[in-house]
């Protein structure tokens, strides 16, 4: 039996062993992720429609690779308010949204708190 087969039997669980998927060529590893999916779900197909959402672009690190946060040198931070952020949501969610991604750059004005003030009214709308 083949590397792939064993996987895909689930006869090799090991991340040190799995990392041999990485020599396989992506096509190869797609068919074998669908047959996997067939194998669980049938022909069912699961879409997820989401949003997201970035509250700033102010951030307090500089990383190289980075093509998300206002530089210093940028002109253009910004910051969005709770009620920005939480109109957004709802606005979403009334256009059929059901997950939202809020992501941001690591600023320095947002507290624990802040945090805690944008997800604890997501999380009592959502249940």
């Amino acid at each position: 039996m083949d590397f792939l087969e064993k996987v895909l039997d689930n006869q090799v669980t090991e991340s040190k062993e799995l990392v041999k998927l990485y020599d396989y060529d992506l096509y190869t590893l797609g068919e074998a992720a669908d047959r996997m999916r067939q194998n669980m779900h049938q022909k069912i197909v699961y879409f997820n429609v989401n949003r997201h959402l970035n509250p700033s672009n102010i951030c307090a690190d500089a990383c190289k690779f980075c093509a998300f946060s206002a530089h210093r040198k940028n002109p253009n931070p910004y910051e969005m308010s709770l009620e920005e952020i939480l109109e957004k949501v709802k606005n979403s969610y009334n256009k059929g949204i059901k997950e939202v991604h809020i992501v941001s750059a690591h600023n320095p004005n947002y507290s624990y708190e802040w945090y805690l003030k944008v997800f604890m009214p997501l999380l009592k709308a959502a249940y």
